[in-house]
């Protein structure tokens, strides 16, 4: 559900990073040792450790579990003890594997303050909850068969090393307590995305005078249970782009009416799926595959996280409706469905969501009407219970869903297109965040820290902990990439 922040993450990576670690250490009796971090794209190097933390806090018992923590020192040396963390998005997703991805818009931060970064119990080398045959992140949306959801989390399940029930936020903010203390950390600087700012909410309502500024990046409110209102904001983001399309003048010359035929699109793939060939452009191997309007239904959705995926819909969505050509959208399919899959811990995935999301959610729930006219149909919450149909409830605080109440500084980033978290949410948060800012990027979708300015303000906020105060001018300016018109990009 939240976990297309990770796609965002994998589609930034090519800004490669080399960052060298700086003089500026914290106090620790860790024993870190030299690292590099990320993948081939963009890698950081780093200082590694692990830091033990009771496996269930709650029973002596309980064992124990090693949480694997990466620490990129401040390049400037400062008397300062506080130190920035990033909250991975997903659930499911290791910040360690993602942040090297994305350090370019927090460099400014960088300079002055130590980056910590935690791999959240059951995701990247934290014990990990991976379910190795969950190849296809499909099934984590919607199916028309709920049975194959349900047999395929009951499989996850039966395979897991650990108990699934101790994989919560509410554990996790524990264990993220506990490295401040093991590290000498004065204060956390808190950034969320997706997922993410559910954490940093939750530690935040914990452990208030551990926060010395707070930013949520596509915000999910603690009140709200994620799933009802997914097929309907999935359809508000596509209405947005493809709006924006038609009020392109190149674009609608390009590709005319795409609303009303892309829901014909759809209609035609639920009545004749397309047996296609296309080149998969990882191995340069062809391959063959039944297209349904599943599959392009999760194509439209995970292209409108971002206003960079965003651009080529259009022109993909074209070929397919003038020229019968699906080969476009069946790579998209293919490489953003594997790449969720592959960035993902499934386990702890269904973990967060069967505890935390499904438990308050009727099989009634959310606004039918809406999601049946939405292209992802009504199906997206039978779905979802299916899945958690047999997976065990974990341990959630009795407040865990109440409004956070705080007067810490918050800084809270919405994209006006954002197919999951949109600015509605940003603003019940603010609501009770007494010193925050709620700022709204124009036709952006999900993750708004990379682009324009707002590295800058990121560290401007961050340095002076005054939302209030940051100067936003910069980002009237900031535009969203064009739609492209054909293979050779946007019209000049």
């Amino acid at each position: 559900m939240l976990a297309i922040s990770c796609l965002l993450l994998a589609g930034l990576a090519g800004h490669p990073t080399a960052y060298a670690a700086g003089a500026k250490t914290l106090d620790s009796t860790l024993g870190f040792s030299d690292c590099s971090i990320g993948n081939g794209a963009a890698k950081l190097v780093a200082q590694c450790t692990t830091l033990s933390v009771p496996l269930n806090p709650e029973a002596a018992d309980s064992g124990s579990l090693a949480l694997s923590i990466a620490r990129i020192p401040a390049r400037r040396q400062s008397a300062s003890t506080d130190a920035f963390t990033l909250l991975a998005g997903g659930p499911g997703q290791s910040a360690i594997e993602s942040f090297p991805a994305v350090a370019f818009a927090f460099r400014h931060i960088m300079q002055d303050h130590d980056v910590i970064l935690v791999d959240q119990r059951g995701t990247g080398d934290s014990s990990p909850l991976s379910c190795p045959q969950a190849d296809d992140s499909l099934g984590i949306e919607f199916d028309d068969d709920t049975q194959v959801l349900e047999d395929a989390a009951q499989a996850c399940l039966e395979q897991l090393a650990h108990d699934p029930r101790l994989f919560t936020s509410s554990l996790a903010v524990r264990d993220l307590e506990h490295v401040r203390e093991a590290l000498g950390v004065s204060q956390w600087n808190l950034y969320g995305i997706s997922y993410g700012t559910r954490v940093a909410l939750h530690y935040l309502r914990r452990y208030p005078d551990k926060v010395r500024t707070l930013i949520l990046d596509a915000v999910v409110p603690p009140t709200m249970a994620l799933g009802p209102d997914i097929a309907p904001l999935a359809q508000r983001s596509l209405d947005i782009i493809i709006q924006r399309c038609e009020d392109s003048s190149g674009c609608f010359e390009a590709f005319g009416n795409l609303r009303t035929a892309t829901s014909e699109l759809l209609a035609s793939l639920k009545r004749q799926p397309r047996n296609i060939t296309y080149e998969d452009v990882a191995s340069g191997k062809l391959r063959t595959m039944e297209f349904t309007w599943q599959h392009l239904a999760v194509t439209l959705r995970l292209l409108s996280y971002s206003s960079q995926t965003a651009s080529i819909l259009p022109s993909m969505l074209h070929e397919a409706i003038a020229n019968d050509n699906f080969a476009p959208l069946a790579r998209q399919a293919m490489l953003q469905t594997q790449t969720l899959g592959n960035s993902l811990a499934t386990g702890m995935h269904h973990a967060v969501i069967c505890t935390e999301d499904a438990p308050f959610i009727a099989n009634d729930a959310g606004k039918p009407d809406e999601a049946a006219d939405s292209y992802m149909g009504n199906q997206v919450v039978s779905s979802l219970l299916a899945t958690c149909k047999h997976w065990p409830a974990g341990i959630m605080d009795e407040d865990f869903r109440q409004a956070v109440q705080s007067d810490v500084p918050a800084l809270i980033l919405s994209g006006e297109a954002d197919p999951i978290t949109p600015p509605g949410y940003g603003d019940e948060v603010a609501a009770s965040l007494n010193q925050s800012r709620h700022l709204v990027n124009r036709d952006q979708g999900h993750m708004q820290a990379p682009y324009g300015c707002m590295p800058v303000l990121l560290a401007q906020f961050v340095n002076t902990a005054d939302a209030q105060a940051l100067d936003t001018s910069c980002l009237e300016r900031q535009r969203v990439l064009p739609f492209f018109v054909d293979a050779n990009g946007p019209l000049p």
